[in-house]
């Protein structure tokens, strides 16, 4: 399992930082900058491990899994995100500043669509559900419960899914080329196969955890194990 963990970790690495360097080797303005294979690679393990804890805490919910699953791996992964939180405020705060220091003409008519005009209703909303929403939920220890760290879960998928617009319209809607500048919006076929995506990742791992089980079933065992030897032994003191 360790080695396979290891796999799956290069594989994350590897694929998304491919895929923001489609954007990054491009000139369009936005896009063409050294950091944004490590933003890309934060965002995606931000969003990803947010995930995982809202299908964990539906899972515990539906087959109940308390006993195995409990408030103190969302208590770990609560703090995991804060510190994924911490690290994607940095990597955005890095991408606007050196853009903005800069000047450069063409990206600053995407910086300044992002924060003053049409965009700038989805760049912060990002911000607060990426971040300020969030960061003090997860940074409290009280508020870092079961139930916390799926608001702030949810909080962080709504806000990574606005990073994703505001990476990708703006810069297409401000070209470098002299093309008459536009806006973009949805069609109801885009929404549908959207929501087709997620109706058929919802299905597959539905169907998943009928055939495979959720929990794994050597750690299931080794608590037994546990708890059985601890109750030896405690029989055994008070003999």
């Amino acid at each position: 399992m360790g080695g396979f963990a290891i796999y799956l970790s290069l594989l994350v690495i590897m694929v998304h930082t491919v895929v923001s360097w489609i954007f990054g080797m491009t000139i369009v303005p936005g896009w063409h900058s050294a950091i944004i294979g490590p933003y890309f690679l934060v965002g995606a393990i931000f969003c990803g491990v947010a995930a995982v804890a809202i299908v964990a805490a539906i899972l515990r919910w539906l087959l109940g899994l308390q006993k195995y699953i409990t408030a103190k791996h969302f208590n770990y992964l609560g703090q995991f995100l804060l510190a994924l939180s911490l690290a994607w405020f940095y990597f955005t705060f890095a991408e606007f500043l050196t853009t903005a220091y800069g000047g450069e003409p063409a990206h600053m008519a995407v910086f300044w669509a992002k924060f003053r005009e049409e965009f700038s209703l989805a760049l912060f909303a990002m911000f607060f559900f990426c971040f300020m929403l969030p960061l003090p939920i997860l940074a409290w220890r009280r508020t870092r419960t079961v139930l916390g760290v799926i608001v702030a879960s949810i909080s962080i998928n709504i806000g990574m899914w606005l990073e994703r617009w505001t990476v990708i319209v703006p810069s297409l809607a401000r070209p470098r080329l002299p093309y008459g500048w536009g806006a973009y919006t949805p069609t109801w076929i885009e929404w549908a196969v959207t929501a087709a995506c997620f109706a058929s990742f919802i299905l597959l791992y539905v169907l998943f955890t009928k055939v495979f089980p959720v929990v794994a079933i050597w750690e299931i065992e080794e608590e037994t194990h546990e708890e059985a030897h601890a109750h030896v032994a405690e029989e055994a003191a008070i003999a």
